[in-house]
């Protein structure tokens, strides 16, 4: 058996916030553990705030991760990309040709963009902005150019559209599905946030397909499945990510178009090898099928969940429920669990209900209308989902929308639960956001004298 120079407690492949967090975690609770962090870039961009990094709002330096969130723990950061190794003898091997030891090897590798396999991809200005390199290219480019075109209008791709707008570009967002969001959250807020775009003047065109990109040496034009052809300086890219598993071969690592299998406590079947954030199949706390999850949050509670793990505080994770908020313009919306469409792709029979509150006291100036919806399970009543909309912070109250979910909250849980009341801060006592929106239903179940969930009932219009 080969000497190995080099050797670690735990080595953590990767450079985000789930490597970062376990790292600190795992000093927190053992004192004079050994750690290593590897990874394949230079510097770590912070990905939620590359949008306010390319309109100017956040200083480059300051959207870098300081490095010394990993070495004021004495833990070293190797930028030497992990290709291949020996589970048995607990070594991985690195582009360079060091092999290093480990007692436990976690990956949190992370994603990369997804570039749509349409014709004309490769040219110049198809922009990513994922990686930090493809965000310093892709701020230079932007200097060349006058009308961008969006490919998708996800969380990802509106942000982009939006910072691009405010950077002085014309911009244009192609999305495949019939609304934002990926047709997936509430119409009447899709549609809601399709007005802000529309009133800021950026074009939004839904339901439609990019299938080819135009130009000699760099794009001119996106055309789309109808025929359609978008004259355009340049096109950024927010389709969707891949799992970076690369390496998962060399590991004996089960993988999946979403990522590397993992079980509940994140060992991935190779006895010493974990994996956590986005580089994972992630699966949903209310089905526990797989389902996208690639979120930062996600990937955070996960490392805090393996940390305690292996200090010895062991517990199992009960998966995504995919908390998430994002700001258009004015408008903010957040939401967690299965939206309707989610439910009826899973086939879970589901009662909704809504309601409109206000972001204050109604009787304090300027009160902005707060848009609430909610979905329950038809038979048991169990709460599996909720958005909110409006001009106003919704991240405090989508936070607790996931904890209801998480811990399996019912209709008569939710309307008697716990809230706070301010007239700056909050609507009045009488229309707290999560009461007020699941009311209409149990009245309408309290009308007719049935509270049996076995027999739900239509909810009030």
């Amino acid at each position: 058996m080969r000497e190995i120079a080099e050797r670690y407690d735990v080595i953590i492949v990767g450079g985000g916030p789930a490597s970062r967090i376990l790292n600190r975690y795992l000093h927190m609770f053992l004192p004079g553990i050994t750690t290593l962090v590897i990874r394949d870039e230079e510097r770590i961009v912070n990905h939620c705030g590359t949008p306010y990094i390319v309109e100017g709002t956040i200083h480059w330096e300051k959207g870098l991760i300081s490095e010394e969130l990993v070495t004021r723990f004495g833990t070293p950061i190797l930028v030497d990309p992990v290709v291949g190794g020996d589970p048995e003898a607990h070594v991985v091997t690195t582009a360079s040709g060091r092999t290093i030891g480990y007692g436990t090897l976690v990956f949190a590798t992370g994603t990369d963009q997804v570039l749509p396999p349409i014709p004309g991809i490769t040219l110049d200005r198809v922009l990513k902005v994922r990686r930090t390199r493809d965000l310093v290219t892709t701020i230079q480019r932007l200097k060349e150019v006058e009308h961008v075109t969006v490919l998708g209008a996800g969380y990802i791709g509106l942000e982009f559209a939006v910072a691009l707008h405010r950077l002085g570009k014309r911009v244009t967002v192609v999305e495949m599905a019939d609304h934002v969001m990926g047709g997936r959250i509430d119409v009447a807020m899709a549609e809601a946030i399709e007005a802000e775009l529309d009133g800021m003047g950026i074009r939004i065109l839904p339901g439609r397909k990019a299938t080819c990109l135009e130009g000699e040496g760099a794009v001119c034009a996106v055309e789309i499945e109808d025929g359609t052809r978008i004259p355009t300086d340049a096109v950024l890219s927010a389709v969707g990510v891949r799992p970076l598993v690369d390496y998962a071969p060399a590991f004996g690592l089960q993988t999946t178009p979403d990522g590397i299998v993992v079980d509940e406590y994140f060992a991935t079947g190779v006895e010493d090898v974990h994996a956590i954030g986005d580089c994972i199949e992630t699966r949903s706390a209310i089905t526990g099928r797989p389902v996208p999850g690639k979120l930062g949050s996600n990937a955070g509670q996960m490392a805090r969940f393996l940390g305690l793990g292996l200090a010895g505080r062991k517990r199992p994770y009960p998966g995504v429920v995919n908390a998430a908020v994002t700001v258009v313009g004015d408008l903010a919306y957040g939401g967690a669990g299965l939206s309707e469409a989610d439910a009826e792709a899973e086939g879970i029979p589901v009662l909704t209900t809504r309601a409109t509150s206000t972001s204050t006291y109604e009787n304090m100036p300027h009160p902005e209308p707060v848009e609430v919806k909610l979905v329950y399970r038809a038979g048991d009543l169990r709460l599996l989902g909720g958005e909110i909309l409006g001009r106003f912070n919704p991240a405090g109250f989508v936070e607790t929308l996931a904890q209801l979910i998480e811990r399996e909250a019912t209709l008569e849980d939710v309307v008697t639960m716990t809230y706070s009341s301010h007239p700056e801060l909050t609507p009045k006592t009488s229309r707290p956001y999560f009461v007020r929106a699941s009311e209409p239903l149990l009245r309408n179940l309290a009308r007719t004298g049935n509270l049996d969930r076995d027999h739900p009932l239509e909810e009030e219009r």
